[in-house]
């Protein structure tokens, strides 16, 4: 009995081995299959929702020295690279240079013909390089502990809740759907906060580390007499003797035609040499002007010019930068057009120091001569013009009496600004003002009006001068004298420097190439 039932319980196991067996492949194949169709529905989920705002605001689509951009990051500085090279190129249209059809995928419009670049391909790679700037700063500020101060945090949510303001003014239901009509669809508050901040922190470091330079007195003198002939400043007259220039239509041959231009500039520079002669001062300059052309030399000033011996131009420097050079001198310049008369009238070293002031402006209102019948001669036009002057004349002696009886301090200017003054500045405050508009890479000099001027530089002006000063352009100006500050030349030689140093700062910081991520990742060109 034992033998029979061995022998079944063997016969038995060998069954249920053979079972277990094709169970085991039943089952690897179902496994099979449910992981092919997991992998396929995974990839159905994600092709349909790898654009979705979550994950485009999530994963890195490119990846700069360990800085990550997602799809929405990338997509706010695409944009922007766009929409700037639009309006510059909109501000000069038809003068050359292409651009890319509005409306149109910038993936499917060519840009070079041969290399089959398109202007998607051209934009992105001018992002990229931008990011590139920004990153370098962004990692260098803060590798040195850097981090923006509780004022620059606000500018950045002033800057936000204006861009707010302006999304209501063109009709946007928010803020998020006005960001998402210029930077992309992913695009929120919440995002942009974080892009301005990274901006901000790369530039106001960039600012912070140019601030930190230090230069001496000494170092200053020596580069401002080592470039004294490009950063003097020249003052002198100019009279154009223009020539009586033929056209070439009229003649028969360029030799001929070269002939007759050569003899009405010979023409044109006899006359100047002749003008130039009869003259032994300035005043007698400004009359020749005047002779020569009474429309043009009408006004004092219309022959007189100001420039920075960098900016003289190339037929004239060597003759200005003589070192004999001395005021009333005059000489004949020939041109393209005929000759100029040049009367030196003084060269300026800018050892002065720069002033400042404070001001209650009352500007006199606007009347528009397009609004009467004859416009500037119209009776009616003059008398409303007439009227805007005594206007701005009675506010402007309200304010003065009041200033008078408050003591004629700066405090008391201050306090009566923020009802009267129609300056818009903080304060209605100016320093370093200069005789000279001077416009350099970091510092900026402001030069004032002329009748403002010769009061602020006037030779007995002291701190706490106060007066009344009329303009012609502006209105009535309640001026408040605040002090001295550096000389000119302090401030351009500063400039200079500051700015040589700082590019060649710029220039170290190296930035590694993008890598790019994410083959599911559609940035929307």
């Amino acid at each position: 009995m034992s033998g029979m039932f061995d022998a079944k319980t063997e016969k038995a196991k060998k069954k249920l081995a053979v079972t277990q067996k094709e169970e085991k492949a039943k089952r690897k194949t179902r496994i099979i299959a449910i992981s092919v169709t997991s992998v396929i529905t995974l990839l159905f989920l994600v092709s349909f929702t790898i654009n979705s705002s979550f994950i485009r605001r999530a994963l890195p689509v490119y990846t700069i020295d360990g800085v990550g951009f997602t799809t929405t990051e990338f997509e706010y500085f695409f944009n922007n690279e766009y929409m700037e090279y639009m309006n510059f190129m909109s501000q000069f249209e038809g003068m050359g240079g292409s651009m890319p059809v509005a409306g149109v995928p910038l993936s499917s419009q060519i840009y070079n013909e041969e290399t089959g670049e398109t202007w998607a391909d051209v934009f992105t790679d001018s992002t990229l390089e931008r990011l590139k700037g920004y990153v370098v700063l962004y990692n260098a500020a803060k590798e040195a502990g850097f981090t923006l101060s509780d004022e620059q945090k606000e500018e950045i949510e002033n800057s936000i809740a204006s861009t707010g303001v302006e999304a209501m003014m063109y009709g946007f239901p928010s803020l998020d759907s006005f960001l998402q009509q210029l930077f992309g669809n992913s695009i929120n508050e919440k995002e942009y906060r974080k892009i301005q901040e990274f901006i901000a922190t790369a530039n106001n470091y960039s600012i912070h580390v140019r601030d930190s330079f230090e230069y001496p007195m000494q170092q200053l003198e020596e580069y401002y007499a080592e470039h004294s002939d490009e950063l003097d400043i020249f003052n002198y007259r100019v009279l154009t003797i223009y020539a009586n220039l033929p056209w070439s239509e009229d003649f028969e041959d360029d030799e001929e035609y070269a002939g007759a231009v050569d003899s009405a500039l010979a023409e044109a520079i006899g006359e100047a040499a002749a003008i130039a002669d009869g003259i032994a001062s300035e005043d007698d300059f400004i009359e020749a002007a005047r002779d020569y052309n009474i429309e043009i030399y009408g006004a004092p000033d219309s022959t007189l010019r100001m420039t920075q011996g960098e900016r003289l131009d190339s037929n004239l420097d060597l003759w200005m930068l003589d070192e004999a050079r001395k005021s009333g001198d005059v000489t004949v310049i020939e041109t393209d057009q005929g000759a100029n008369i040049i009367y030196f009238v003084s060269r300026e070293d800018n050892s002065y120091q720069t002033v400042g002031m404070r001001q209650i402006l009352i500007l006199r209102d606007y009347v528009d001569p397009t609004e009467y019948e004859d416009g500037e001669f119209d009776p009616e036009y003059l008398e409303a013009l007439q009227q805007a002057e005594i206007d701005a004349r009675a506010r402007a002696d309200t304010v003065l009496a009041l200033f008078v009886a408050a003591g004629e301090t700066e405090a008391a200017l201050l306090e009566l600004m923020e009802e009267y003054s129609d300056d818009t500045t903080e304060g209605g405050y100016y320093s370093q003002i200069s005789r000279f508009s001077y416009q350099g890479s970091i510092f900026s000099s402001m030069k004032v009006v002329p009748e403002i001027e010769d009061w602020l530089y006037d030779e007995n002006r002291v701190v706490g001068d106060s007066e009344l000063v009329y303009t012609a352009d502006f209105g009535y100006h309640l001026l408040y004298f605040t002090g001295f500050y550096e000389r000119f030349f302090e401030l351009i030689a500063d400039d200079r420097l500051r700015a040589a140093d700082h590019t060649e700062w710029l220039e170290s910081l190296t930035a590694g190439e993008p890598v790019r991520h994410g083959a599911f990742i559609i940035v929307q060109l």
